[in-house]
């Protein structure tokens, strides 16, 4: 019987054991969870701040592109802007050039009526265009070979020929052509060219005695 004895209180002492194990692995098992729920409690929060700092990222390229938005409206209508500014200065440009041209003639023909050009002078000016044309028939210019060719075959028939043979539309041509490179280039000499062909002009009229 002492045997049974025995064995019955190993028996009871092992399965207290087991008893206190499994207790004590229940509540080590409890705690993990405990712990592993307020990691992912954690874990959640980090995840929403993630998300809050996407979304205000967000609204930052929103913000963005508004203001990108906003700078091409500003630099569509600086552009509208400067148009306007080189069309006004154009056009008041044409205006001078216009007046100028309106004065220049009004006195030219007053001087040839007056008869106040002399033949040395009308010499002058056909020399002065032979020098403008000379300087200014490279490609770059405006000037066009072609026209350059125009304009020396014109002041050779003006130096050659008769006032009265002499067509004065040709005159007209050259001037046209002294218009076209003023307006493209605004140099000075394509405003002289077209004034001294305009005297020439007024000069040949009066000899052909139509002024």
């Amino acid at each position: 019987m002492e045997w049974l004895i025995t064995l019955l209180g190993t028996v009871v002492t092992v399965l207290v054991s087991i008893a206190s194990l499994a207790y004590w692995l229940g509540r080590k098992f409890t705690d993990i969870e405990a712990r592993f729920k307020l990691m992912d409690e954690r874990f959640g929060l980090v995840d929403g701040r993630f998300k809050q700092i996407d979304g205000r990222f967000e609204q930052i390229d929103k913000r963005f592109e508004q203001m990108d938005r906003r700078l091409e409206q500003i630099d569509k209508k600086f552009k509208e802007l400067e148009q306007r500014i080189r069309a006004e200065i154009r056009r008041s440009f044409l205006l001078s050039a216009q007046l100028i041209r309106a004065l220049h003639s009004s006195l030219i023909d007053f001087m040839t009526v007056k008869k106040v050009f002399t033949p040395e002078e009308r010499e002058y000016l056909i020399r002065e265009v032979g020098r403008i044309v000379e300087a200014h028939t490279l490609k770059s210019n405006p000037l066009r070979p072609e026209e350059a060719r125009f304009i020396k075959q014109v002041l050779k028939e003006i130096k050659e020929k008769d006032p009265k043979e002499i067509d004065l539309r040709k005159l007209d041509k050259v001037m046209e052509i002294a218009d076209r490179w003023f307006l493209e280039d605004g140099r000075f000499e394509a405003a002289k060219l077209w004034a001294i062909v305009y005297t020439l002009k007024a000069i040949l009229r009066a000899e052909r005695g139509e002024l």
